[in-house]
């Protein structure tokens, strides 16, 4: 190996432990923060840096689910409707990644879905100002998984986000507390990004050098975040969830 690709290797290894310790303490950041983090710290190309993060991202998120699993953090119920409703979708979007990205620029896709995961949680968290409430599914509220399921099966395909996403619909249409949002997200996300990163395989959008430094990282990370989750204040968990996507927004338009 050349000393240009071992630090490439070392650079991205530190990235992804950062990126796997904020995944598993919100369960975003892997798509939001580590994808536009390839394209402008290592200048990778947007459909590699994509498909190299959603193979990343399938390790890390197992990982942190079965944390989340022990700790239970899960909604089991949710989390099978949002992962058979968002396979198709992940899918497909995955193996048409070059297609989608000659008629929407991904880096365009992404930017605009930070904009719109910022609005909707800072109305959340800073206009409605709601009190953290139990934990009370209602089944109406179960129907809306299906329809969102597919949206972000799509959306993941296409850029591997959709964790931020998720967590958001969690809190704001389930009503679930940030620390099961964060795990059934997890899940969600783990299944998805499997069956995307199958189509990113296939469609060869992987780098495997920079794979070999993402990976340590991200498992280390991520399984360290999600032991800690419950530790963490609420509001400091929803500040950290803001401060990430403001991060991602800044890092994504400066390119």
């Amino acid at each position: 190996m050349h000393h240009a690709q071992l630090i490439l290797v070392l650079g991205v290894a530190g990235w992804g432990a950062v990126v796997g310790a904020v995944v598993g303490f919100t369960a975003i950041g892997k798509g939001l923060l580590g994808t536009p983090g390839l394209i402008v710290l290592f200048g990778m190309d947007p459909v590699l840096a994509v498909g190299t993060m959603a193979v990343a991202g399938v390790a890390m998120m197992f990982a942190g689910s079965v944390t989340h699993a022990r700790g239970g953090n899960v909604e089991w119920r949710i989390a099978v409707l949002f992962s058979l409703t968002a396979m198709p979708g992940s899918y497909l979007a995955a193996r048409f990644a070059r297609e989608i990205n000659d008629v929407v620029p991904l880096k365009t896709v992404i930017a605009v879905a930070i904009v719109f995961s910022v609005v909707l949680l800072f109305y959340r968290y800073v206009i409605m100002r709601a009190p953290a409430r139990a934990l009370e599914v209602k089944r109406a509220h179960l129907f809306l998984a299906p329809i969102t399921g597919i949206v972000l099966g799509v959306l993941l395909g296409a850029t591997s986000i959709s964790g931020s996403i998720i967590v958001i619909a969690f809190i704001l249409l389930l009503k679930l507390p940030s620390p099961h949002a964060v795990g059934t997200t997890s899940v969600v996300s783990a299944v998805s990004l499997a069956v995307a990163s199958v189509a990113h395989l296939q469609q060869g959008n992987v780098d495997p050098l920079v794979l070999a430094g993402l990976l340590p990282g991200v498992l280390v990370g991520s399984i360290i975040g999600a032991r800690y989750v419950n530790r963490v204040p609420r509001q400091a968990l929803r500040i950290g969830i803001l401060a990430i996507l403001l991060a991602a927004a800044v890092m994504i338009v400066v390119d």
